[in-house]
């Protein structure tokens, strides 16, 4: 069901776990094999599934704030998703690393800060003591 004012809705649904396939319920074409990060398997697992949405939401908000500040899009941005035990279960640990060729350190952490106020998934996400965002000038995974 879409919540008024929606500006996009969509619907992921997964009806057996980590076997079987996920999708998005009216694209059939967007259908994946799941399975466990914790097992050997085929399929994707939800650490991959979180890495791309970050990656994507946030380096394309970026892309946004850049061309707001009339500045060409230089931003790449990788995730590490990590999977550890907790108290009760697991955590996921989440690094987002943001490399942005030519531009000044400082330049690029404000681009950052503010992106992190745009994006949903890093709105979502940034109070999270396990999410770390971080300008960097080469990647470490």
């Amino acid at each position: 069901m879409t919540i008024d004012g929606s500006l996009y809705h969509t619907e992921a649904v997964n009806e057996k776990g980590l076997s079987g396939v996920s999708f998005i319920r009216g694209n059939e074409g967007l259908a994946l094999g799941v399975s466990s990060s914790l097992v050997k398997g085929s399929g994707t697992n939800p650490e991959q599934l979180v890495g791309l949405a970050i990656s994507t939401c946030f380096n394309a908000t970026i892309e946004i704030i850049e061309q707001l500040h009339k500045l060409p899009h230089t931003s790449v941005v990788h995730t590490g998703v990590d999977q550890l035990k907790d108290d009760t279960g697991y955590k996921f640990v989440v690094r987002v690393e943001v490399l942005m060729a030519g531009v000044d350190h400082d330049q690029a952490q404000a681009l950052v800060d503010e992106a992190k106020n745009y994006c949903p998934v890093a709105k979502m996400i940034k109070q999270n003591a396990n999410v770390s965002f971080e300008v960097v000038d080469e990647f470490s995974f």
